[in-house]
């Protein structure tokens, strides 16, 4: 493959304007359930909806299960249903299983479709390179996340063997691919210290909300009223309830919140349950409130009704789909200091602090104790979202990707 020195120096103007007799076909790989509220599955239809409204053709191939939902201009597909119960995020044996019918699939339709493009996401990429390589389709590599990472934090039997076969499959993936796109700095830095040649664009995720379009106190009072929420100040959390995430930790901290009501947006029947045990353990079941999984359309409600967000995540080093959108609503936010966070926020745009329950109480205390302050950090994590990280920013983004994409198929640059 070509050396491409990825300076950013094309403008964005001249990604776009880039020549083309016609549409590029594009097989999106994405093997998780799509459509479901959670941070992979939410960049993949950001994605999709951006490459179909730039005028490519794209076939999105997912696994079974997930909620029906219309793309405008891309045709949804499904591999082979297979009785493995839920689909947990990260590694799991049920995502395993499920990778064999995918990886199939896969096959099938590179082999029949004629796609100039291959957009691999997660594991597709590994599975998935050595065959577009021979099909001569351009492989685009999408990493949401570190694969070897994930199968050591799953902690499960014969690990470092399996990692080192996928450490492999990854460097073949990267260093055979036309472009590799990335969400944040440090999933950018990993893939050049393996690929130094291979082109990377790094492409945040876009948030779901414009805080100019949050409602207003009217329909925020009547969700308080809805949930019975009392009134003290709100604390929201939104995402899955997995370990890594920390929703544990914020039920223990709540304890020592007795103002404050948190509410806690996601989780499964079962992670519910086992957080209510816990709440009640500690004594704070009336104060934690929650709600269950809910729709995107819903989230500027629950955040209009938020005093303060919080993402207590105390694993990992991707930055949480959720931070764009807390930051774009413009409220004050209170998260961990690990990686995961401290590659886009600073002590500037957040309440940053220790990833245990004693921080996690002093810095909500603090947010809620000094709005002023808050707020202020809140307007500068707006203000950033607005100028780096919108959804124009992030259509342009995928055009300069798509841009290089399209030269290298001119130039017969392909896996």
């Amino acid at each position: 493959m070509r050396t491409v020195d990825h300076a950013r120096r094309d403008s964005v103007s001249e990604a776009q304007s880039t020549a083309r007799t016609r549409p590029l076909r594009i097989l999106l790989l994405a093997p998780q359930p799509f459509f479901a509220v959670r941070g992979t599955p939410l960049a993949v239809r950001s994605l999709a909806v951006v490459l179909s409204e730039l005028g490519h053709e794209v076939d999105l191939l997912s696994f079974p299960q997930g909620e029906k939902i219309d793309l405008p201009g891309v045709r949804l597909l499904r591999s082979m249903w297979l009785p493995v119960g839920r689909v947990r995020p990260g590694f799991s044996f049920s995502k395993l299983i499920l990778d064999v019918p995918f990886l199939l699939e896969s096959a099938a339709r590179l082999i029949a479709g004629r796609y100039d493009v291959v957009h691999a996401v997660e594991e597709a990429a590994h599975l998935m390179a050595p065959l577009v390589s021979r099909w001569r389709s351009a492989l685009v590599v999408d990493v949401d996340s570190s694969i070897p990472e994930q199968l050591r934090n799953a902690r499960i039997p014969a690990c470092e063997s399996l990692i080192r076969i996928v450490n492999r499959m990854e460097r073949h993936a990267f260093r055979n691919a036309v472009a590799v796109i990335t969400i944040c700095s440090r999933l950018t830095d990993h893939v050049r210290s393996i690929a130094p040649q291979t082109a990377v664009f790094q492409i945040e995720d876009p948030p779901l909300v414009d805080g100019d379009s949050l409602p207003g106190p009217k329909e925020a009072a009547a969700l308080r009223a809805e949930l019975n929420l009392g009134t003290g100040p709100v604390v929201l959390y939104t995402g899955n309830f997995e370990r890594y995430q920390g929703v544990e930790m914020l039920v223990t901290a709540s304890a020592r919140l007795p103002g404050a009501q948190i509410v806690l947006m996601g989780g499964e029947p079962g992670e519910i349950a086992a957080l209510k045990s816990h709440a009640v353990v500690h004594g704070c079941l009336p104060r934690c409130h929650f709600i269950g999984k809910r729709s995107p359309a819903e989230l500027p409600r629950f955040l209009a009704l938020a005093d303060v967000l919080v993402s207590p995540r105390c694993l990992g080093g991707n930055t949480p789909f959720k931070i764009y959108t807390y930051l774009a609503s413009g409220k004050p936010l209170v998260a961990t200091r690990i990686p995961s966070h401290t590659q886009l926020l600073d002590d500037t745009l957040a309440t940053l602090v220790d990833p245990d329950p004693d921080a996690l109480v002093a810095g909500i205390q603090n947010a809620l104790a000094d709005p002023l302050a808050a707020v202020e950090r809140a307007v500068r994590g707006r203000a950033l979202i607005e100028r780096k990280y919108g959804p124009r920013r992030f259509r342009d983004k995928v055009a300069e990707a798509y841009a290089h994409v399209e030269r290298s198929l001119v130039r017969g640059e392909t896996a």
